[in-house]
């Protein structure tokens, strides 16, 4: 059950950090103030499930905690006092949600390891989940937000978009390295994991659903943006949402277990 809980609380922290940060995409000028209400709702509903996840595992009290409590507040300030622009203040309160939520992942990720050290891969692992977790279901939201807004510009998610094709080459890369790092797992006769056949099982998994399907649509879907045809963009962002978390739950099954960077 720890274990489990582990990876949903990953899994729901890297969700509300990443569509908490993109959510500067789209200008609330021109959204109006209800699209932020609508995603902060979505990232306060992660923190509160991972919040749950947490205290199931850690007593209340440390730092992680805290850090969920602090920036589901300012979640829940700025989406009350938010309005159609953007002011000082509520920039203020975007900077430290996002900051107090990052300071979350990565406190959460230095906890899995008692040695003291700064591990770049297991950061630059976190927090590239996060950004292609958040990137592609903030797009997903914003899609289905043209119909509160038919005039919105389709240029938000053209921005969203290419963030999904940079954070993916970044994961790719990685993913690629963790290969060579252990291609142990994947020879033929390997023990290692949970065997050699089961292991490339979950290989395909995490790279035909997590990476080949959703780089297909994603092209597909700024096809249908470049046509203005944001409806059926937004039927392929919602496909495209089901199989990112899937992928990258199964990333994050990987690292848990075995610790590694797929």
């Amino acid at each position: 059950m720890p274990f489990i809980l582990s990876i949903a609380e990953f899994f729901l922290l890297s969700m509300a950090f990443g569509i908490s940060l993109f959510t500067l995409i789209a200008k609330s000028e021109l959204t109006g103030g209800g699209f932020l209400r609508l995603v902060h709702n979505v990232s306060i509903s992660s923190l509160l499930l991972g919040f749950i996840c947490h205290i199931y595992r850690v007593p209340f009290g440390d730092v992680v905690s805290w850090i969920y409590v602090f920036s589901s507040l300012c979640l829940i300030l700025s989406s009350v006092f938010h309005k159609d622009e953007k002011t000082t203040l509520m920039w203020l309160l975007y900077i430290i949600q996002n900051i107090a939520l990052g300071a979350g992942l990565y406190t959460y990720q230095s906890h899995l390891f008692t040695d003291g050290n700064f591990h770049f891969m297991n950061v630059a692992f976190f927090f590239s989940s996060a950004l292609f977790l958040g990137v592609i279901t903030y797009s997903m939201l914003l899609g289905h937000w043209y119909l509160v807004v038919p005039k919105l510009s389709e240029k938000p998610l053209k921005i969203a978009l290419s963030v999904t094709w940079l954070v993916m080459l970044v994961k790719l890369v990685m993913t690629l390295g963790a290969l060579v790092k252990d291609a142990s797992f994947f020879l033929e006769g390997s023990r290692l994991g949970a065997g050699y056949m089961f292991n490339w099982i979950i290989l395909t998994m995490r790279m035909v659903w997590g990476y080949l399907i959703i780089g297909i649509m994603s092209y597909f879907t700024w096809r249908l943006v470049k046509m203005r045809s944001i409806q059926s963009a937004t039927g392929v962002l919602y496909v495209m949402t089901f199989f990112v978390f899937v992928g990258e739950l199964i990333s994050a099954y990987l690292f848990h277990k075995y610790g590694m960077y797929l």
